[in-house]
């Protein structure tokens, strides 16, 4: 049973990768991708590295969208965390990110504008503290809390030495609080299902330096994700797929203390996830964000698709990742 949930939260842990974005428009680095490893077991390391896509060429204003295919953003973010667990309840995890934004502009009768950044992004440090039995695996309550470190530049230029907005940015120059909430619950008509609800809020701070003497302040973020978790073994494959609903509000950024036009908005995602146990230790995960509703605060450019894959490893005995009649 305790391997079940441990690898049913491997497709959880899928289902939450993008879990928050830097910017207004969702355009951002996912900068508390991975926060949500699996809290289970003393004295463990587990890392996880991911490739996330993220696109937007959808453009709307409030919940209309726009008959323009002129503007697309592109991140590219490749995403390094660790994860220790000081002991069955208390863990440490940490975040690391290479960021690739892109932004293309072709206007009708107009040159193309292209411009692009590259960079390490913030870094998130948080830390999580079970607060149910840990014997007891069939309701887990997790809670979270730390910071997001200002280490990414935010003062790139483009080819003609202009400095890029904010949302271009790997960084956000601004030391930020992130609360997280997690709760598990295991079905005992079929140990294998598992519904999963993680709660996230962002309370961003103030860059003092944007562009050089402004105070820029991206807008908090909140974000409520629901869904279900099973298992499917297929001879000796075994899968984990799950299905989830994501509901994100981000309030609107601040410059010089006055909110800014064209930022902001909420957002509803359905998002399908599989985890693949290539070993007892190893294993592959991919999801989807597929967007069902959002409304924007002006006019913004929205995703359109996102996409996160990857691995994670857990550094511990092989017979405490599968369940006895895996063994």
């Amino acid at each position: 049973m305790k391997g079940r949930l441990l690898l049913g939260s491997l497709a959880i842990f899928a289902a939450l990768i993008p879990a928050l974005a830097q910017t207004c428009c969702s355009g951002g680095v996912p900068i508390s991708a991975n926060v949500g490893l699996p809290v289970d077991g003393a004295a463990r390391w587990q890392l996880a590295l991911n490739y996330d896509l993220n696109t937007l060429r959808t453009f709307k204003d409030g919940d209309r969208t726009l008959n323009d295919n002129s503007r697309e953003r592109k991140t590219h973010s490749v995403l390094l965390s660790a994860g220790f667990n000081v002991n069955s309840r208390l863990s440490i995890n940490s975040l690391v990110s290479f960021v690739r934004q892109e932004r293309r502009i072709t206007p009708l009768n107009f040159p193309e504008t292209f411009n692009y950044s590259n960079g390490i992004g913030d870094v998130v440090i948080l830390f999580r503290y079970r607060i149910t039995n840990p014997l007891n695996n069939s309701r887990i309550l997790t809670l979270g809390a730390g910071p997001k470190l200002p280490t990414g530049p935010t003062d790139l230029q483009n080819e003609q030495g202009i400095t890029l907005n904010a949302d271009m940015q790997p960084g956000s120059g601004a030391w930020d609080a992130v609360f997280w909430a997690n709760y598990l619950h295991q079905f005992s008509f079929r140990p294998s299902l598992v519904l999963f609800s993680t709660g996230t809020y962002q309370s961003t701070g103030t860059n003092p330096s944007y562009l050089g003497s402004l105070r820029y302040e991206l807008g908090d973020n909140m974000r409520l994700d629901v869904g279900l978790s099973d298992r499917i073994n297929i001879g000796r494959l075994i899968l984990d797929p799950s299905l989830a609903l994501r509901y994100r509000v981000a309030a609107r950024d601040k410059n010089q203390g006055q909110k800014q036009e064209n930022t902001g908005g909420e957002w509803v995602f359905l998002i399908p996830s599989v985890s693949y146990s290539i070993s007892n230790n190893l294993s592959f995960q991919f999801s989807m964000d597929l967007p069902l509703y959002s409304y924007l605060q002006g006019s913004q450019l929205t995703p359109s698709y996102r996409i996160n894959t990857g691995f994670y490893y857990v550094f511990t005995k092989k017979s405490d990742l599968i369940a006895p009649e895996f063994k």
